[in-house]
C-alpha cells in the first residue's frame, strides 16, 4: 500500500502531536520545580536584603582553627573583570589561587606559582560564582537552576555557572537563611549570615568569619608563573629506591644536610613531611598553622643532584613503615621525575636542561596543585588518577563513585582500559580508602602498576613519558 504526500504529513504530526502530550507532563514538571527553586532564592532575598556584589570588590575574614593549640589566619577573597583571586595566610604562610587570563593558577607554601588544571579552573570559577553572589542576578549569570534535594530542615537550589561546577545551595525552611554550600573542592557551612566554616578536603578544616567587604582600593596584581626553588649538580642526578611495605617506595635524602629516608608519594602536595622524632633530632622549630599542621621553615630538601633551599617541612606524627618522611609534590614541581623499576633508580634532572628521551610514548599529565594526574579510559568513559603513589597489593586505587561510572567492580581485575595510545594490560584494582571522586580525581595508579614502565614525570610541560620494561 502507498501512501501520498498528505498522508505522510498527517502521520507525522499525529506523531508530533502523541510525543507533545508525552511530553507535557515532565516539562510541566521541570517549570513547577524551577519555579520552586525561584521562589527559594527570592525568599533568601527578602529574608536577608542580600544582593549580586559589585563588579570588582574585596571580602577579607578572619580564620579560627578546629584544633586545639593552632594557629590563626587571615584570608581574602577579590575579584574584578575576568579576574579572581583567593588567598589565605597563617603563621608566615600564604597560599593563592586564582583566575587571571582564563587559566587557573596557584600559589604553593614556598612561594612558587603554576598553572593549573582545568578542574582547577572549573572549582575556581564556580568559588567566583558563588562569592561574587551571581546567584542573585536576575539571569542568574545564565546558570542553570533546578531545585536540589530537601530534608525536613532544609530545601536547596542546584546551579550550573557559566563553565563551573554544580553548585547546591542549602536554605532553612525556617527563615530562608543560607545553610550550606556544596560543590566539587568548596564545602561551606553556615552558622549565621558572616560566618561558616570550611572542609578544604586536601587540608583539615577551619572556621571563618567575614571581618569586612568593600570595593577594592586598587586592582589585583599580575600573578607570574615562576619561582622554583631547585638548583641542580652537574653531577648524576639519580639515587636508588627500595619498595616499602605499603606498595610504595623510598629513597635517601637530606635536610638541612642530615640523611632521612623518604617514601614518594603523590598525595603529599604540600611540603615534604618529616617524622616528630627526625624533626627533633634535626632541631626544626615549628608553628602550627591554622589547618593545625606544625610547619617549619627555611629548611633545605637535597636528593641525588637536586638542591631546594627555603623550602618548609611539615612535622607529622610518624612516616610510612621504613622511612622517616614522605615528599610528592615538591620533587614534581622542580624536577623531571624519572622512575627506573628495573635498576630502582630515582631521577631527578634540570627540566632547563632535560631533553626528552628516544622511543618513549608521551601520555598527557595534568598539575592538579602539585600533583600529577593522568587518565585511563576504557570504552568511552574516563577517570583521572594521581600518578605514583603507595596502593598496597593492588596497581590502582578507585572510588566507589568511579567504579559505578564506568560499571567495574572492585576488588576485582580490570581490563580494556587504556593509557593514552596505550592499550594496558588488565591490572587489579581496590576501593579507594577516601572517595575523591567529587574532587576531581577519581584514585591513584601505584608504583605497582608503574612497575611495568621506565617513566619521566615532566609536570612542567605536562606530559609522562614512558617505555613497557620487557619481562
Amino acid at each position: 500500500m502507498r501512501f501520498g504526500v498528505a498522508d505522510a504529513r498527517r502521520r507525522f504530526l499525529r506523531g508530533v502531536g502523541l510525543l507533545a502530550v508525552l511530553l507535557a507532563p515532565l516539562a510541566c514538571g521541570l517549570d513547577a520545580d524551577r519555579e520552586v527553586a525561584e521562589r527559594v532564592l527570592e525568599r533568601y532575598r527578602r529574608a536577608t536584603g542580600a544582593k549580586p556584589l559589585a563588579a570588582s570588590h574585596v571580602i577579607r575574614m578572619r580564620l579560627l582553627p578546629e584544633t586545639t593549640g593552632a594557629g590563626t589566619g587571615v584570608a581574602e577573597v577579590a575579584w574584578e573583570p575576568n579576574r579572581f583571586r583567593e588567598r589565605i595566610s597563617s603563621v608566615g604562610v600564604t597560599t593563592e589561587r586564582g583566575i587571571q587570563s582564563g587559566k587557573s593558577y596557584f600559589t604553593d607554601e614556598d612561594g612558587v606559582t603554576r598553572v593549573g588544571s582545568e578542574p582547577v579552573l572549573r572549582e575556581l570559577l564556580t568559588r567566583s560564582y558563588f562569592w561574587r553572589r551571581g546567584w542573585l542576578f536576575a539571569d542568574r549569570e545564565r546558570a542553570r537552576l533546578s531545585l536540589g534535594p530537601a530534608d525536613p530542615g532544609s530545601l536547596s537550589v542546584r546551579l550550573l555557572p557559566f563553565g563551573g561546577n554544580p553548585l547546591v545551595l542549602s536554605f532553612s525552611r525556617q527563615d530562608g537563611r543560607l545553610l550550606a554550600v556544596r560543590s566539587p573542592g568548596f564545602d561551606l557551612d553556615f552558622s549565621g549570615d558572616r560566618a561558616f566554616r570550611e572542609n578544604p578536603g586536601r587540608r583539615p578544616p577551619y572556621r571563618a568569619e567575614i571581618a569586612w567587604a568593600g570595593l577594592p582600593t586598587g586592582a589585583i596584581p599580575d600573578a607570574s608563573v615562576g619561582g622554583a626553588r631547585g638548583r641542580f649538580a652537574p653531577a648524576s642526578g639519580v639515587v636508588l629506591f627500595d619498595p616499602t611495605p605499603d606498595g610504595g617506595i623510598a629513597f635517601p635524602a637530606r635536610v638541612n644536610g642530615r640523611p632521612v629516608r623518604f617514601a614518594l608519594d603523590a598525595r603529599i602536595d604540600g611540603p615534604p613531611a618529616i617524622s616528630r622524632a627526625k624533626a627533633e633530632e634535626l632541631g626544626l622549630s615549628v608553628s602550627r598553622d591554622v589547618y593545625g599542621r606544625f610547619l617549619a621553615a627555611g629548611a633545605t630538601l637535597e636528593a641525588g643532584a637536586l638542591s631546594c633551599p627555603g623550602i618548609h617541612v611539615e612535622v607529622i606524627e610518624s612516616a610510612p613503615p621504613g622511612t622517616e618522611g614522605i615528599v610528592g609534590g615538591t620533587l614534581f614541581r622542580e624536577a623531571i621525575v624519572e622512575l627506573d623499576p628495573k635498576a630502582r633508580a630515582l631521577g631527578l634532572f634540570d627540566p632547563e636542561r632535560w631533553v626528552a628521551p628516544a622511543g618513549f610514548t608521551r601520555i598527557l599529565v595534568d598539575d592538579d596543585g602539585n600533583r600529577p594526574v593522568t587518565t585511563l579510559r576504557k570504552k568511552g568513559k574516563t577517570m583521572r588518577l594521581l600518578v605514583g603513589s603507595a596502593t598496597g597489593a593492588s596497581d590502582l586505587r578507585i572510588a566507589p563513585a568511579a567504579a559505578g561510572r564506568l560499571g567495574v567492580a572492585v576488588p576485582g581485575t580490570l581490563a580494556d582500559l587504556r593509557w593514552g595510545i596505550l592499550p594496558l594490560a588488565p591490572i587489579s584494582a581496590a576501593p579507594e580508602e577516601v572517595d575523591r571522586s567529587d574532587r576531581a580525581e577519581d584514585g591513584r595508579l601505584g608504583f605497582g602498576f608503574l612497575g611495568r614502565y621506565h617513566a619521566h614525570v615532566d609536570m612542567r610541560h605536562r606530559w609522562i613519558y614512558v617505555r613497557e620494561i620487557a619481562p
